[in-house]
């Protein structure tokens, strides 16, 4: 019997989805992927929770590592198969020959910021870029630590306003929590930090934002970086060993998002992540709450990585000083990745 051409058409598209499908679908492996501090690695938290690794075969684990620095670690001694790290962290381990790829973004945007103490006479907070950078004259700011690249950063933003480093003083103040009691102490007079030091600003009224890397359009070398992010980082033998892997954790990421994204579903992405995370301070569930609306609204959860972005945050690096060769995306990103 000749079947009619638009019924053979018909199946042979029925056939190439599930062929795409399969391809696509886990035989059960477990990964075991870096959790964060925070809500950088919510995507991975949610695709667990609502089952979307599942659903493509694979089953994800989370193993709480506080730093990116410690997760390439975890990663390279194959004692994880996912470090979520941003570019700036493990492109040079790349450089020293390190053979590891991403693979999908868990968080897509440069969550750099700058934020002023109260106790400070800041009057070009407010004005955009390169106004306020007047008022750290003389003043202690505070950085993750002395050499990092948020001091490479701070240095960057001076000499771009026409200052030099030597016109403040840098004082090693740690991460997010610890940067924050510096400040309000007055230890120090502003931090170049990253969320949830600005949200924790936001809701105390202790101290103000001053600039925004995510936000910001200026300095463009800076703003150009935003969609490079922090990706789900894997190593090349597991990626050509397990590619169908791969194609699960990108579908499962995807679907993440997705549901991330969704207004209608903020109160159980916001659930989810408590079971994860909570702050253990005064107000911590409204600076939770606030926090997560902010990553949400500016667009922070995507899968994709932007290829231009890539380049533009080689490029400031190379600028910077933080490495001294060019790479291409390619060399660093999966084909497979968004």
């Amino acid at each position: 019997m000749k079947i009619p051409s638009k019924i053979r058409s018909a199946l042979a598209l029925s056939m190439a989805l599930l062929a795409g499908t399969a391809a696509a679908q886990g035989k059960g492996e477990t990964v075991r992927i870096q959790d964060h501090l925070g809500v950088i690695t919510l995507p991975m938290r949610v695709a667990i929770a609502k089952g979307y690794c599942a659903n493509y075969g694979i089953k994800c684990e989370l193993q709480p590592i506080p730093t990116a620095a410690l997760g390439m670690q975890a990663l390279m001694a194959k004692n994880i198969e996912g470090a979520v790290a941003a570019l700036e962290v493990w492109i040079p381990a790349v450089q020293k020959g390190a053979k590891v790829k991403a693979v999908v973004n868990i968080m897509s945007k440069n969550l750099g910021l700058m934020v002023v103490g109260n106790h400070v006479d800041a009057p070009n907070a407010g004005k955009p870029f390169p106004a306020w950078v007047a008022d750290l004259k003389g003043k202690k700011v505070g950085v993750t630590s002395r050499g990092s690249g948020v001091e490479t950063g701070v240095r960057f933003l001076l000499d771009k306003a026409g200052m030099k480093a030597e016109d403040v003083t840098f004082v090693a103040v740690g991460a997010p929590n610890t940067a924050y009691a510096a400040l309000v102490n007055k230890q120090i007079d502003f931090a170049m930090s990253y969320e949830p030091m600005g949200t924790m600003c936001d809701v105390t009224k202790q101290c103000k934002v001053v600039y925004r890397a995510d936000a910001d359009p200026q300095p463009a070398e800076v703003f150009a970086t935003n969609g490079g992010g922090a990706g789900l980082i894997m190593n090349q033998a597991y990626i050509d060993a397990n590619p169908h892997v791969v194609e699960a954790l990108v579908k499962a990421t995807r679907d993440a998002d997705k549901f991330i994204n969704d207004p209608a579903n903020f109160e159980e992405v916001l659930k989810i992540n408590d079971a994860h995370f909570k702050f253990d301070i005064p107000n911590g569930d409204q600076l939770m709450r606030s926090l997560l609306q902010r990553q949400i609204k500016h667009g922070i959860f995507d899968p994709r990585i932007s290829r231009p972005a890539v380049k533009a945050t080689v490029d400031f690096m190379l600028k910077t000083g933080q490495w001294d060769k060019g790479i291409e995306a390619a060399e660093i990103i999966d084909a497979r990745a968004p």
